[in-house]
């Protein structure tokens, strides 16, 4: 009898053992499965809000002066924060906006040979090296074909570059190609506007102390045409035009609980012509 008692004592052990791992299993599947949803509401909830944020960038784009200094209307909070030289802004709590004018980066298909190596000097190269890559990024789109510049065991692509990310083919390293992809596109042509250029531009092509003044002053929404030229002696020409153009780069990160959706659209906004608005490219996670 005792023995029959102890067997049975076991097997209801083992069955309470089995039923608590049960228990626990379904209690920690509810729980990845309550969380799972809670991440798509939030998701979702950050697709709304960066959507709506993008909207009214983009009609703000089209209907307000981007004139460098302007009385921002009491009406609109997003011309109140915006600037157009990629400084991160807010237009919600939820959602952060990098806003950079086009014409304030180098352009990669045709590249001002003085600034893109100036800018590859800034980046970490020596003197030789930034000449060097300055050329074969030249020599990479060359539509005649093979340059002594490239190396004969890589395959360039003789063609205007797609994606920065090409150029590590060339032996660029990340520290290179993250400047590069920051400071130029391939998404603009004709003038440049050193006004709207990133921080890390000014500090490649103007003296310390001067990019620190014009970083300085715009920051603070001081900086106009006037006083840009007295500091930095840089006045419009046939390549300098130092007013916005209508190429945009929009990126929004938006942030709903544990969500994070982030989105990079590329603009072109031609507000008296059919289309007014066109999107070059757009990406996504």
């Amino acid at each position: 009898m005792m023995k029959q008692r102890g067997i049975a004592l076991v097997q209801v052990l083992l069955i309470v053992a089995v039923v608590s791992i049960l228990a626990l299993y379904f209690t920690q599947s509810a729980r990845q499965q309550v969380k799972n949803a809670t991440m798509m509401v939030d998701k979702a909830q950050a697709l709304v809000e960066l959507n709506n944020a993008e909207a009214n960038i983009v009609f703000s784009l089209l209907t307000e002066k981007l004139t460098p200094l302007s009385s921002p209307p009491a009406d609109n909070s997003i011309v109140t924060s915006w600037n157009f030289y990629g400084e991160p802004f807010k237009t919600t709590n939820n959602v952060e906006v990098q806003l950079q004018d086009l014409r304030g980066l180098l352009n990669i298909h045709y590249p001002d040979k003085t600034r893109l190596k100036r800018l590859l000097t800034y980046s970490g190269l020596n003197d030789y090296d930034a000449q060097l890559a300055m050329l074969q990024i030249i020599a990479w789109q060359n539509l005649e074909g093979r340059s002594d510049y490239i190396n004969h065991d890589v395959v360039a692509r003789y063609a205007a570059i797609h994606d920065i990310e090409e150029l590590s083919h060339l032996g660029l390293q990340p520290a290179q190609l993250k400047v590069l992809a920051n400071n130029t596109t391939q998404y603009k042509k004709g003038a440049f506007n050193p006004m709207n250029s990133p921080d890390t531009l000014l500090y490649a092509l103007l003296s310390e102390d001067v990019a620190e003044y014009v970083i300085m002053q715009r920051r603070a929404n001081r900086l106009t045409v006037n006083d840009f030229v007295r500091a930095t002696g840089i006045s419009e020409s046939g390549d300098i035009i130092l007013y916005p153009s209508n190429l945009f780069k929009i990126t929004l990160t938006a942030k709903v609980g544990e969500a994070v959706v982030t989105k990079t659209t590329y603009y072109h906004l031609q507000p008296t012509k059919d289309p007014v608005v066109n999107k070059l490219a757009v990406k996504a996670r």
